[in-house]
């Protein structure tokens, strides 16, 4: 497990490497196509003695995010498509939150996307990731008190991850990558896709 910034603040963040690795993906194709980029977070939620967890473990695309006056655009085709591919890959996980990147990105919500979070995710505690393509860094927020609280710091944790492995296999072979193989930070996995 490794710290990343200051985790004093509550909810403590756990992120698995996997999804940390898709992050940065989204993050290199936003920085190279100059668009916006961004993924539903797959996870849970726990409490135990007095201190809340949000444990995420997966992420899936935003199909054809767009931004328009400041306002990242997510109807109910989009949103449906992530719940479909949530179901299918991450049988058990729920969306609890999303993630976004583009090139100069002002690494606070605004107004108008806090709005966007609180219909889309209405529950204590859903997350929103942004991340600047031109410089990689990112702001973790989360919702609580009635509105996105910045949170200084989160955990990045590594174990085998079979769900987001394969659909990080079946999303390159969709877009025309067609590698079977998946690398996070301390290397990479051959894996076979079995069309799940």
């Amino acid at each position: 497990m490794r710290q990343i910034g200051n985790v004093s603040d509550s909810p403590k963040i756990y992120v698995e490497d996997y999804v940390d690795t898709f992050f940065l993906q989204l993050s290199e194709k936003s920085e190279k196509e100059k668009q916006p980029e961004g993924a539903f977070l797959i996870g849970e939620m726990q409490k135990q003695d007095n201190e809340e967890y949000i444990y995420i473990y997966g992420a899936i695309k935003i199909k054809e995010l767009k931004k328009e006056g400041g306002e990242y655009l997510i109807n109910d085709k989009i949103w449906k498509c992530g719940c479909e591919e949530c179901s299918q890959y991450f049988e058990e996980g729920e969306i609890i939150g999303w993630f976004v990147t583009e090139h100069d990105l002002q690494l606070a919500p605004g107004s108008i996307n806090v709005k966007l979070h609180k219909k889309l995710f209405p529950k204590k505690n859903t997350v929103l990731v942004m991340k600047d393509s031109s410089n990689q860094e990112d702001v973790f927020f989360v919702h609580k008190l009635g509105d996105l609280m910045e949170i200084g710091g989160h955990y990045t944790y590594y174990e085998k991850n079979p769900c987001m492995q394969n659909y990080m296999i079946a999303s390159r072979k969709k877009n025309g990558g067609g590698s079977d193989r998946i690398c996070g930070r301390y290397g990479c996995t051959k894996l076979s896709f079995s069309g799940t």
